[in-house]
């Protein structure tokens, strides 16, 4: 079940990729443009938006130690990612995005506790020994010879 939330919720935050509509429009200057200040912010969330996908191919269809470090490091880096965008919200409002007027900053926060909840999942027994190949440990009776 753990590996599948993993699955869900990576596809989820390859959400983060709809910023491809606004990178071309930073500092524009026109009625809804994102300032230019948030040109990295809205490129370092298609980048994980993008990788998202990417990491949500690797967790169905492969495993390995490489597999599970991926999906490791692409969710520190979204978490990085989400709480730089939201510097950037604080020194530069983007008070017209429709994400923003939503949910305001917390949107950052949720995005943040998405990917800190991912590395959580991921660090969980089952779903590490799965990725990493490590059979699942079998409960075995005691023999006589180990009760002396």
């Amino acid at each position: 079940m753990a590996r599948i939330l993993v699955l869900l919720i990576t596809l989820m935050l390859s959400g983060r990729m709809m910023t491809l509509a606004f990178i071309h429009r930073a500092g524009a200057g026109g009625d809804g443009d994102p300032p230019l200040a948030w040109l990295m912010p809205l490129i370092g969330d298609a980048v994980i938006g993008i990788g998202g996908l990417l990491i949500a191919y690797l967790l169905a269809r492969h495993t390995g130690l490489w597999v599970w470090t991926a999906a490791m490091i692409w969710n520190a880096l979204g978490i990085w990612d989400a709480m730089s965008a939201y510097i950037v919200h604080l020194t530069t409002p983007w008070p017209t995005f429709f994400m923003i007027q939503v949910f305001g900053g917390a949107m950052f926060f949720m995005a943040a506790a998405m990917h800190a909840f991912l590395i959580v999942l991921l660090l969980r027994e089952p779903v590490k020994r799965h990725y990493l190949g490590i059979a699942p440990r079998t409960a075995t009776a005691p023999s006589a010879t180990d009760a002396a």
